[in-house]
């Protein structure tokens, strides 16, 4: 099983907290990080740190370190294009833009029904 070296441990610190958008989180505690995985990975705070921005930075440190780019490999492979999806069909289009729930459904109600001159308490 693969664990993160301290050094590299350290830098992806040092990307945390220099990403960081918010200047307090009671999430985090003001580090960046929630935690440390099983493989000595770091959990970034999704409150308080802006993800596209620091993983663009671990995509740099990571290309520049040959020991984790066997790792962290899916990192550069790039999604599939929008050209290669499935055709849809224009009848299933049309089905998806309908409303998922009838127009004249009433609201319930709790409590006991009230029928004809039944007063109200």
């Amino acid at each position: 099983m693969f664990t993160l070296d301290e050094k590299h441990l350290e830098a992806a610190k040092k990307i945390a907290h220099d990403h960081r958008k918010k200047k307090r989180c009671d999430e985090c505690y003001d580090r960046g990080w929630i935690g440390v995985s099983e493989q000595n990975l770091l959990v970034l705070c999704t409150r308080c740190v802006e993800m596209d921005a620091a993983m663009e930075d671990w995509k740099k440190y990571v290309s520049e370190h040959e020991e984790l780019k066997e790792h962290f490999k899916e990192l550069f492979e790039e999604a599939p294009s929008e050209a290669e999806e499935e055709e849809v069909h224009p009848a299933q289009q049309e089905y998806e833009h309908k409303k998922s729930h009838p127009a004249n459904q009433t609201a319930y109600v709790p409590g006991p029904k009230r029928t004809g001159r039944a007063k109200k308490i």
